[in-house]
């Protein structure tokens, strides 16, 4: 068999099982991303909650009444008004979020008009979208400066059993007024809705399969934001990927630095709907991340105190050490605080738990201490140890052995407990 024919064969192989072969020299590479969208986890979602439809066709978004136009020929039994976070569009409204007008919602088959280009206005964004059978619907959210550049989302109904119910209205909230002024429909007629803003790709590098992601962090429909958008990294057999920092998601600068294989490679260009992604090797020194394993024992933290510390020095003889990225401000933190508090009680022969709170002052991490009478040490997550140990939201919860070795870095009580037994 000829060479050039085998080659063929090979890549249409590779073809059919879904992998893509990257254009690239010694010193560069080129990635390139299929139309698809994908989510990070297809068992996560969030909830879009339905807020009553008034007959006078008024809502209110964050204190501020407005006004919104029905469609032609409006007739439905009953409607619901949704918002859906989305940033790309200016000049919006509704500003970082989408309006969506939802018909005939207690039949669990309802209509849904999308106001696209964000002027409350339903009568000029076209015909409606319906569910299909599969009891889903995907809404494509057109960037108002780049209409090529999507942000997709999906919106199902969520199988909430009683238990679930039960935490989605403790923790979100149920029928009745909200925090911005309108009146939220039951818990029973939310919507579950699931962004799929990733571009996903498997690929060889140098000999060897990986999958590369693409993740569009905040919600415009771009791919190439700086400081805001990432780069994913991944095993090609993982189910899903994860946009986290302290999964592997680099955040794109033009400082950041990717490792794949034994080489490092420089981010020379990610188009801005996510169709490709140019790497080059980088010339630069490279300083790995902080990683699971690594020994944490020289960090130094700042207490409320004042004092400076290692985490040696604090530290306590043959405990486990969790340390807990909170603040004042995040109703999470609080939300979760008392799981913590009694988690922290169950194990404290075995458990030390060090929390440090970013963006706060020390006068209102000592309100907020004594209101919740929170009896372990408290320092300050300064932006410098953020970085550092890729602190992406809060509360961020992070285990360390007897010995001062980084044993989780974003973990949920469930999982640190399974660690510590």
């Amino acid at each position: 068999m000829k060479l050039s024919k085998a080659i063929n064969l090979l890549l249409l192989f590779y073809f059919l099982l879904g992998f893509t072969i990257p254009t690239y020299s010694q010193d560069s590479l080129l990635i390139n991303f299929d139309n698809q969208y994908h989510s990070a986890d297809d068992s996560g979602n969030g909830f879009m909650k339905l807020l009553k439809c008034p007959s006078d066709a008024e809502v209110t978004y964050y204190g501020k009444v407005h006004q919104i136009v029905f469609p032609e020929n409006f007739n439905v039994k009953d409607s619901a008004l949704a918002f859906s976070y989305f940033t790309g569009w200016k000049d919006s409204k509704t500003p970082k979020s989408s309006l969506f007008l939802i018909g005939n919602y207690s039949s669990y088959k309802p209509i849904v008009y999308v106001d696209y280009n964000q002027n409350l206005d339903f009568s000029d964004d076209g015909q409606p979208l319906a569910f299909s059978k599969d009891s889903t619907v995907i809404v494509y959210l057109k960037n108002s400066e780049y209409p090529t550049a999507l942000f997709p989302v999906k919106f199902f109904y969520p199988k909430l059993n009683p238990e679930l119910k039960k935490e989605v209205e403790t923790f979100i909230g149920g029928s009745g007024p909200d925090a911005i002024g309108n009146t939220l429909t039951s818990v029973d007629y939310w919507l579950a809705d699931k962004r799929m803003n990733y571009k996903v790709a498997d690929t060889w590098i140098n000999d060897e399969k990986m999958k590369i992601a693409l993740y569009d962090s905040n919600c415009n429909g771009l791919y190439n934001d700086k400081g805001e958008d990432r780069i994913i990294i991944s095993d090609y057999r993982a189910d899903f990927i994860s946009g986290e920092l302290s999964k592997g998601a680099v955040v794109y600068t033009d400082k950041a630095q990717i490792e794949i294989g034994e080489y490092i490679y420089e981010i020379e260009e990610i188009e801005y709907s996510g169709k490709y992604l140019k790497l080059k090797k980088s010339k630069k020194s490279y300083k790995r991340p902080i990683e699971v394993g690594d020994e944490l024992s020289h960090f130094k933290l700042t207490l409320l105190s004042g004092e400076t510390k290692s985490i040696k020095q604090l530290q306590e003889q043959d405990k486990y050490l969790l340390i807990d990225f909170w603040g004042t401000w995040c109703k999470g933190c609080t939300q979760q605080l008392p799981s913590l508090k009694e988690f922290a009680e169950t194990n404290k022969d075995k458990l030390q738990i060090i929390g440090l709170s970013a963006r706060d002052t020390k006068e209102q991490i000592e309100r907020y201490i004594s209101k919740h009478k929170v009896q372990w040490t408290i320092g300050y997550a300064d932006d410098e140890i953020i970085k550092k140990l890729r602190i992406d939201g809060f509360p961020t919860y992070m285990l360390l052995d007897k010995n001062g070795e980084l044993l989780l870095m974003n973990g949920e009580i469930e999982a640190i407990s399974r660690l510590i037994e």
